[in-house]
């Protein structure tokens, strides 16, 4: 009797210790969804002011075969709003960070402010400056990392990304700003080194 009560009581244990071993924690990072939306924000600070081209005219068709049509293909449409995020919160910070932009447009341009590899602003040199551009240009690159940082924090509350993960969030970003940095201005390398793009 003992000896079955030890063989059960050994079975149980190995099934637990097998189920336990089996437990996985899956830490999921929607790194496709944040991409896209580094591709959107960037496309739209680094357009400014510039008119979208008009969209092609589609086919008119009636809301009813429009409804049927959305009925039919429920996957497209989900997977379609599934990678737009958007709220509030990140429309003011993407429009502040526009604004940014615009002002800081000529230090770009003249070499003075560049993209850091963490995608961030740094002043690099005041060459040509006088102290109150000095002054403006360091207010505004500070503004702008704040706007930015801020974004990353509001992008992974929309995603439901745990805030330890931002750090991903902001390596995406940065890639994006270096990527479509224009012509002439400067960027950092992931080594460190700064290289007019």
């Amino acid at each position: 009797m003992r000896q079955i009560l030890r063989s059960r009581s050994l079975i149980v244990m190995g099934m637990m210790l097998l189920a336990s071993a089996c437990v996985t924690v899956n830490i999921y990072f929607p790194a496709a969804k944040v991409e896209k939306l580094a591709d959107e924000i960037v496309d739209e600070v680094y357009k400014g002011d510039e008119k979208q081209k008009p969209a092609p005219k589609k086919e008119q068709t009636s809301s009813l075969l429009r409804q049927v049509l959305a009925f039919l293909a429920p996957r497209e449409a989900h997977a379609a709003s599934a990678t737009t995020v958007s709220n509030a919160s990140i429309r003011a910070l993407k429009s502040k960070i526009a604004g940014n932009h615009q002002k800081l447009a000529k230090y770009y341009n003249q070499g003075n402010v560049g993209i850091t590899k963490d995608g961030m602003l740094a002043v690099r040199d005041t060459k040509g400056l006088n102290m109150r551009d000095v002054a403006n240009l360091k207010r505004l690159v500070n503004a702008d990392n704040m706007a930015r940082n801020a974004l990353y924090k509001e992008v992974a509350k929309a995603l439901n990304i745990k805030p330890n993960q931002i750090g991903k969030i902001q390596g995406i970003f940065a890639d994006q700003w270096r990527n479509k940095a224009r012509g002439g201005w400067w960027i950092q390398e992931n080594s460190g080194k700064w290289r007019r793009k």
